[in-house]
């Protein structure tokens, strides 16, 4: 821009008061507009897991993971240290490697388990699905 453009309107970044009034009303519409598509999209969403529910599903399928990938490693590094203490490498380390993921899994199993359990009373509750099998209509 150049110094004559700002010579010729000193005022320049000044809203006058009917502009004000016009923008405010603007924002208003504006917001009353976004209000409307928010209901909207709200009445759209489907009925199905809300995000709380697969967050924790998330939380869960990453507990189960980390428990045999820790019960590997830790047995690893036990069966690692046992044997550079004993110097019979690489039994000891075989053996606790084996062990780390045998107690992994048995986490995973007694995790399982109660999830399984948790949910159950869900599972009874539910409307039972028409098997396609028993429709005549082939």
């Amino acid at each position: 821009m150049s110094a004559s453009n700002d010579d010729e309107n000193p005022a320049r970044g000044e809203l006058s008061p009917e502009d004000r009034e016009a923008f405010r009303k603007r924002a208003s519409d504006l917001g009353t507009r976004l209000d409307k598509v928010r209901a909207e999209s709200r009445a759209k969403e489907p009925a199905g897991p809300d995000g709380r529910a697969r967050g924790a599903a998330m939380g869960q399928a990453m507990k189960i993971a980390i428990e045999l990938v820790v019960g590997i490693a830790v047995g690893g590094f036990i069966g690692k240290v046992l044997d550079d203490q004993f110097g019979t490498a690489p039994w000891l380390l075989i053996l606790f490697l084996m062990l780390g993921f045998a107690a992994g899994l048995l986490n995973i199993i007694r995790t399982a388990r109660r999830l399984q359990a948790e949910a159950e009373p869900l599972q009874r509750s539910a409307k039972a699905v028409p098997d396609d099998e028993d429709d005549d209509g082939r």
